[in-house]
């Protein structure tokens, strides 16, 4: 009734018993999930990657939103799944509309797994930098890989890699400056905590648009509710420079806090 959203869905030979909603970051589409999601449907879970309202297939209103309405969306495809509960994986800006979903809706939220994740520590790159990348389809490919591998990416990581990345890079503004402006409109203190349950942080050491002060943060305030996991060599485009890493801490951890029958 609110929105209508396109999602790709990754089935499991093995089991569909459990199903992860995964969300990309700002103004992202599911081509984030490329290489992380086929390795979580190997292991035995559903993957449901979502194009957020504006991106691609998926519509809605983009106007006067908060976090809280795209998380409301996010229930409305746990819905339609007709499941009673899920788990939730949050990229970058896609952990900030999860841990709403975990605060809105905690009997609907079985876990969540957030990668590069941020919030409260200031970024350490050049400000308008990342905004100029994910928002200027007008620059040329050297002008983007530069400005990628400076926002995105680990130093460590290779530079076809990166090159990849940038030729694939699609643009949505109206979507990404929806979801900038609902971020704003949602105070961070209210969706911080992502709820009560538990919580997957995994981060890139050398991540500069999230750095790993928020993960340090959040494990010093909650304590054993959250599993902190640091991968070296890695920026803010971890899933796609550390897949398997990446899905080894998902899980690992999935595996310890099933969904409850």
């Amino acid at each position: 009734g609110h929105a209508q959203l396109q999602v790709e869905v990754w089935e499991s030979t093995l089991s569909n018993d459990e199903t992860i909603i995964a969300l990309p970051g700002s103004g992202g589409d599911i081509s984030r999930y490329k290489y992380l999601a086929p390795l979580l449907a190997d292991a035995g879970y559903r993957v449901v990657a979502v194009n957020q309202r504006g991106i691609m297939g998926s519509t809605g209103e983009l106007e006067g939103l908060t976090l809280y309405d795209y998380a409301a969306d996010l229930i409305a495809i746990i819905d339609a799944l007709e499941l009673e509960k899920a788990h939730l994986l949050g990229w970058a800006l896609g952990n900030r509309t999860s841990r709403a979903a975990a605060t809105d809706y905690p009997e609907r939220v079985s876990s969540i797994s957030l990668i590069a994740a941020g919030g409260l520590a200031k970024p350490l790159t050049t400000p308008g930098e990342l905004g100029s990348l994910l928002g200027d389809s007008t620059l040329s490919e050297t002008e983007k890989f530069q400005l990628a591998k400076r926002t995105l990416f680990s130093p460590h990581t290779q530079d076809e890699l990166v090159l990849d990345y940038v030729r694939g890079l699609n643009y949505w503004p109206d979507a990404r400056r929806s979801q900038s402006q609902a971020n704003r409109a949602t105070p961070l203190e209210q969706w911080w905590a992502g709820g009560n349950g538990p919580m997957l942080i995994v981060q890139g050491v050398d991540d500069k648009t999230a750095p790993p002060e928020n993960g340090r943060l959040m494990k010093e305030e909650f304590g054993d509710r959250i599993t902190l996991v640091n991968l070296r060599a890695a920026g803010h485009a971890i899933g796609l420079e550390k897949p398997q890493e990446t899905a080894e801490a998902i899980l690992d951890f999935l595996g310890k806090h099933p969904i409850s029958p």
